[in-house]
C-alpha cells in the first residue's frame, strides 16, 4: 500500500530551496530537458510538449502574441527594410559620385561607401522603441 515515490530521495530540483546545511551536487539535466522544463513545455503547449520551433532553436511564440508585439514587429520590419534601401540608396550615389575617403584619398571609393552603408544601417536600428513603449504604458 505506500504510493510509489516520483523522485529517488537524493535528487533535488532548481526550484527547491533549502534553508540549513552544506550539500554538493550532480546536475543531470539542464533547461527544457529537466521535469520543470517539461512542465513548463506542457503548460505552454497543447500538443503535448512538442513545441514548435522558429529558426530552429527559439520556441514560436507568435501565436499567442498581443496585438502590440504584433504591430512592434511590424514596425521593426518596416524600419528594416526602409534602413537597407536607404543605405543601398547611399552606396549607389557615393559610388557614383566618387566619395573617397578623406584620410585616405588613394583608397578605392566603393569600400569607403560600405563602410558609411553598414554605419547608417546601425545607426537606423531603433533601441530606445521599447524603452519608449513601456514607458508610455506605465
Amino acid at each position: 500500500g505506500e504510493p510509489e515515490k516520483l523522485t529517488p530521495e537524493n535528487m533535488v530540483f532548481s526550484g527547491c530551496s533549502v534553508k540549513n546545511g552544506k550539500g554538493k551536487g550532480i546536475v543531470v539535466e539542464t533547461g527544457m530537458h529537466t521535469r520543470i522544463g517539461r512542465i513548463a513545455q506542457l503548460i505552454a503547449d497543447a500538443d503535448g510538449g512538442k513545441s514548435k520551433k522558429k529558426c530552429g532553436c527559439l520556441p514560436d511564440t507568435s501565436a499567442n502574441a498581443t496585438p502590440l508585439q504584433v504591430n512592434l514587429e511590424r514596425l521593426g520590419a518596416r524600419i528594416g527594410v526602409l534602413a537597407i534601401i536607404v543605405c543601398v540608396v547611399i552606396f549607389v550615389i557615393g559610388v557614383a559620385m566618387d566619395r573617397r575617403d578623406p584620410s585616405n584619398l588613394t583608397g578605392p571609393s566603393w569600400l569607403y561607401m560600405v563602410l558609411i552603408a553598414v554605419t547608417l544601417a546601425v545607426a537606423a536600428i531603433p533601441e530606445g522603441i521599447p524603452l519608449c513603449v513601456t514607458i508610455s504604458l506605465s
